[in-house]
C-alpha cells in the first residue's frame, strides 16, 4: 500500500495526513521521518485540502472524490455521520478496495449497505494526538495494513466486536470534561486572587508534567494514582474527598448514556 485517499478533509483527518507524511514528527536525528506514502485529498474542504498539498511534498488534492478513490489503495472516509450516507452513495468503490471509516456512529453493516461491492471495511477512531504520532486509535475488525498505518501514529487497540469498540468510541467524549475539570481548578485560584494568566499558565505546567508521565512510563493508571499520593496526604484527601463513590457512579452513568447514544440502542 502507498497511496491513501481522503474523503473528508477536516481536523482529524488533516491531522492523520500529517502525521503519517512525518510532516510534525521528527526522527532521532531531529529530521522528519520518510514513511514512502502518497496522499490524495478530497477537493471538498478546498482551503484545508490545499494547504496539505502546499505543504506536504506527497499529498495533492483530486478534481472529485471519485478520483480519490480510483487513485488510492485505501480510502479513509472522515465526513460528518450526516453526511457519510450522501458521501458513499455518489461513490464507486471496488472490492478490492479497503474502506476506513472515521465516521462516528455509523456501524459496519450500515455503510456496508451503501458499497454494492463489498470493500473491506474498517472502522478506526483516530484522535488529534496522532499529528504528533502519539495518538492510539481504536479499530475494528483487525487489519494488518490498517495496522500498520495506525503504528505510524501511535499505535492501535483492536477491540474483538462492534460493541466494544463502541465502548473506546464513548470514553474520547471525555476530553471537553478533562478540560473544564482544569479550567475549575484555575476558576478556584482566580477567586482566591491570582491573575487568569498566572493561574492557567500554573496549571498547564502541573498537568503537563501528568501528560509527560503517562507518555513515558507503562505502568497501569491505577499505579498511577497511588503513586501520585501519599497515605494521608494532601492528593489522597482530594481524591478521596471528590473522586467519592457519587461522583465515581455519576461518571460511569454518563459514559453510559454516551455509549447508548453512539450504538444507537433505546
Amino acid at each position: 500500500m502507498s497511496t491513501i485517499g481522503v474523503i473528508g478533509v477536516g481536523e482529524i483527518a488533516s491531522a492523520m495526513v500529517e502525521g503519517l507524511s512525518g510532516g510534525t514528527a521528527t526522527t532521532e536525528n531531529g529530521g522528519a521521518p520518510e514513511t514512502g506514502l502518497r496522499f490524495v485529498l478530497s477537493p471538498r474542504n478546498a482551503e484545508r485540502a490545499r494547504h496539505l498539498a502546499d505543504t506536504i511534498e506527497t499529498a495533492e488534492v483530486a478534481e472529485s472524490n471519485q478520483e480519490v478513490v480510483d487513485r488510492s489503495d485505501l480510502i479513509v472516509l472522515a465526513v460528518l455521520p450526516q453526511q457519510a450516507a450522501g458521501a458513499l452513495g455518489a461513490l464507486d468503490i471496488p472490492a478490492e478496495k479497503t474502506l476506513v471509516s472515521a465516521v462516528a456512529g455509523i456501524p459496519t453493516d450500515e455503510l456496508s449497505a451503501l458499497l454494492p461491492h463489498d470493500p473491506d471495511i474498517v472502522r478506526i477512531i483516530p484522535l488529534p494526538a496522532v499529528r504528533e504520532r502519539k495518538g492510539v486509535t481504536a479499530m475494528f475488525p483487525a487489519d494488518g495494513d490498517v495496522e500498520a498505518l495506525l503504528d505510524l501514529l501511535g499505535g492501535s487497540v483492536t477491540a474483538a466486536d462492534e460493541t466494544k469498540f463502541s465502548t473506546l468510541s464513548a470514553v474520547t467524549a471525555t476530553m471537553s470534561a478533562h478540560f473544564a475539570f482544569l479550567q475549575t481548578i484555575t476558576a478556584w485560584l482566580v477567586d482566591r486572587g491570582w491573575d487568569q494568566a498566572d493561574a492557567d499558565h500554573f496549571i498547564r505546567g502541573q498537568f503537563i508534567g501528568l501528560g509527560t508521565t503517562l507518555d513515558q512510563s507503562e505502568a497501569p493508571i491505577a499505579d498511577l494514582v497511588a503513586a501520585h499520593e501519599t497515605p494521608g496526604g494532601l492528593n489522597e484527601q482530594v481524591n478521596r474527598d471528590w473522586m467519592d463513590d457519587t461522583n465515581r457512579a455519576n461518571l460511569a452513568a454518563a459514559l453510559d448514556r454516551v455509549f447508548i447514544r453512539v450504538t444507537g440502542d433505546a
